[in-house]
């Protein structure tokens, strides 16, 4: 009995049921354990999947910050708008579902990891137009795509509306939804875009919107731009008026149409840009402004370099690049003739007579004469063999530098500049920001030209610098360009007593709460190094052109003016024809004691600068005064784009109180800007 319980065929059942056991063991352990992994450690993953399947995720588009000027003004803000957006990627997974069909699809060349790459892609604009046109048909819309725009527009960001139209009307979007023309991928919405609040006011300062490059699409933060700041402070600082975008998660149905909004995240207004401008100011300059057909005027802070003002004409209203200028708006502004484009503030024309100021400072500087120091000036001179003439026929005699200032004597500043020296000059005119950028980038700056000896082997190697060029230098003339911001800084280092500043155009940044991000404070760029009796012989000089000399259109009663005038000559062409196209300068300062404005203006086109420039800087100064006086501020209105011309300008009258010279007797003639512009073809 005992053999047989021991043997082997008695425990062979028992080893099988165990063996089974634990198989069974095995597998369901292997199963809680695949169970434990797919719903809790891949459970979110799985979930995400799902959740991609039936829900859509959009990207919604921060707004820009606003642009203010220096009392808190908005010139540029957002309003909210209704378009009609496509979500691309939804039409191409819904294409198949409503039409039966494949997704069509074309060939297309993409730049990828260095080379050119041939991919086959959904033909988004086929794709778009089968369900498009039914829509915009009930609508009365004009269906106007690029298809090269939509297709690089699906292949770089397929999860960003695309804006089919905008500005719609209530009407038309109440349509849409008593029409129910919506399908998926097809949707209305509401959404901010840049408005600039008085059209074409000041728009060559705050520049313009558009949409991004492909080379520009990410912003900081790795997330795609809509628009981006073109020029201006809309460029300068597009990096603080961007906002941050938020995002909606949509629940879609089987027939992929929204049914409810799962997860929404705001998007954030980008900063607020304070600027230096005082919108009271810049109306006043910009209505000024507007007798001429093409000029510029800019008005400017002696003491810490704010530009208080700055206008070009003809100009442009930005409200036309938004959301993007048509093809027919941008041809026409860029084959304009007058250039609206073109900012005539920051752009480079020879100055005349009003370059003299420069070459008194480095006269005075560098030792070559003092203020009491007399030249003889007669009618015309001998150098290098050219015969140089003033623009009297007797000449002025022995004069000191401020009586040749309140002349403008061109023959004392061709030997005061060949006393001081080209090298002198050229430092001088360095130290104070010639030859380079005033350091307000994407306005369309240009350096402007300061030439001497190395210019001279650089650009026209097969010429050398002679006496006569230096002669021609010294009265504005010859290949010598500078703009009108370059004169303000000048000017305002002469006002303020010797410190030459950097022109300030923002003030700080805030963020939407009102704390201050960032302050840019006033920038020193040199000391003119002059001793104060030196700098005061030259204040004396300006002082007497409008008193007595070639700017007395500019006076006030009851306000001392500084300033210089000057003309150029130009040649342009026009219909085939080759005209002369003066350009016509006034830069001063006021009040004359303790200075707080400097005012130049450049006219093309005009006669001189005491007949043309002047009466418009007397129309700022005496607008600016009034505001001081009384408080009462232009009435900001929307403008329209100042029209540009090339009628030429004979004389524009000042006010019947303009007060005549104070020394009728030797009144200075305009005669003096006709010599400049004559003076340039001798030497």
């Amino acid at each position: 009995m005992r053999n047989s319980l021991a043997s082997p065929a008695f425990y062979m059942p028992k080893v099988r049921v165990g063996l089974v056991a634990l198989v069974i063991a095995s597998c369901l352990g292997l199963l809680i354990v695949r169970l434990w992994i797919l719903q809790v450690i891949e459970g979110q993953t799985y979930a995400s999947r799902l959740r991609n399947q039936t829900t859509i995720a959009l990207r919604l588009d921060g707004a820009r910050g606003p642009i203010l000027d220096r009392n808190g003004i908005a010139l540029a803000e957002n309003r909210a708008t209704y378009e009609i957006d496509l979500y691309l990627d939804q039409l191409v997974r819904e294409y198949p579902k409503r039409h039966r069909g494949r997704v069509p699809r074309i060939q297309v060349e993409r730049r990828m990891g260095g080379g050119t790459l041939l991919r086959k892609e959904p033909d988004i604009y086929r794709v778009v137009m089968t369900d498009l046109i039914p829509v915009a048909n009930a609508l009365h819309l004009e269906v106007k795509l690029n298809p090269k725009e939509l297709q690089r527009h699906y292949f770089t960001s397929p999860n960003v509306p695309f804006r089919f139209a905008s500005e719609l009307s209530y009407a038309t979007v109440a349509r849409f939804a008593e029409q129910n023309l919506g399908v998926p991928g097809i949707d209305v919405a509401v959404r901010p875009v840049r408005h600039y609040n008085f059209g074409a006011f000041a728009s060559h300062v705050l520049g313009y919107v558009g949409p991004p490059r492909d080379t520009e699409r990410l912003g900081p933060d790795g997330y795609d731009l809509e628009t981006v700041g073109r020029i201006g402070v809309e460029r300068l600082m597009d990096g603080q008026l961007q906002g941050k975008p938020g995002g909606r998660i949509l629940r879609v149905n089987h027939r992929g149409y929204i049914v409810a909004e799962e997860g929404y995240t705001s998007p954030n207004l980008g900063a607020s840009v304070y600027l230096t401008l005082d919108a009271r100011i810049q109306a006043i300059v910009q209505d000024a402004l507007r007798t001429v057909g093409r000029g510029a005027a800019i008005v400017s802070d002696p003491n810490t370099g704010d530009v208080l003002a700055m206008a070009s004409v003809p100009d442009f209203d930005p409200n036309g690049f938004v959301p993007k200028i048509s093809q027919e708006d941008w041809k026409r502004l860029a084959s304009d003739p007058t250039r609206p484009l073109l900012n005539r503030s920051v752009s480079a024309y020879s100055p005349g007579s009003v370059f003299k100021v420069l070459v008194s400072l480095a006269a005075l500087k560098y030792g070559a004469i003092t203020p009491q120091t007399q030249i003889y000036s007669p009618a015309a001179i001998d150098i290098g063999g050219h015969l140089f003439h003033d623009w009297t026929k007797t000449g002025r005699g022995n004069i000191t530098l401020d009586e040749a200032l309140q002349y403008s004597c061109n023959t004392f500043f061709y030997q005061l500049g060949i006393r001081t020296g080209i090298k002198n000059l050229d430092e001088m005119a360095e130290l104070c920001g010639f030859g380079q950028p005033t350091g307000l980038p994407y306005l369309g700056e240009s350096p402007g030209i300061l030439p001497g000896p190395a210019w001279m082997k650089l650009y026209h190697p097969l010429e050398r610098w002679t006496t006569a060029h230096t002669a021609n230098f010294s009265i504005g003339q010859g290949f010598l360009e500078v703009t009108p911001l370059q004169m303000v800084v000048l000017m305002g280092a002469v006002a303020n007593g010797g410190t030459v500043l950097y022109p300030r155009l923002v003030v700080g940044v805030s963020d939407t709460q009102g704390h201050q991000l960032a302050s840019i404070p006033p920038r020193p760029r040199a000391a003119l190094g002059l001793r104060t009796q030196d700098l005061n012989a030259i204040r004396k000089g300006l002082l007497a052109v409008v008193e007595s000399g070639t700017g007395h259109s500019v006076a006030i009663p009851g306000i001392a003016i500084a300033g210089k005038t000057g003309s150029a000559q130009a040649k342009r062409r026009w219909n085939g024809k080759l005209y002369n196209d003066v350009r016509a300068w006034f830069v001063g300062f006021a009040p004359y004691q303790h200075p707080k404005y400097v005012v130049c203006v450049m006219v093309e086109g005009g006669i001189g600068g005491g007949a043309t420039a002047g009466p418009i800087v007397h129309k700022i100064l005496e607008g600016i005064l009034e505001l001081e006086r009384t408080g009462s501020a232009p009435q900001l209105v929307y403008f329209n784009p100042a029209q540009g011309n090339f009628d030429g300008l004979t004389e524009i009258q000042p006010k019947a109180d303009a007060p005549p010279p104070v020394h009728p007797a030797t009144r200075v003639r305009e005669e003096e800007d006709a010599q400049d512009r004559s003076s340039s073809d001798e030497g």
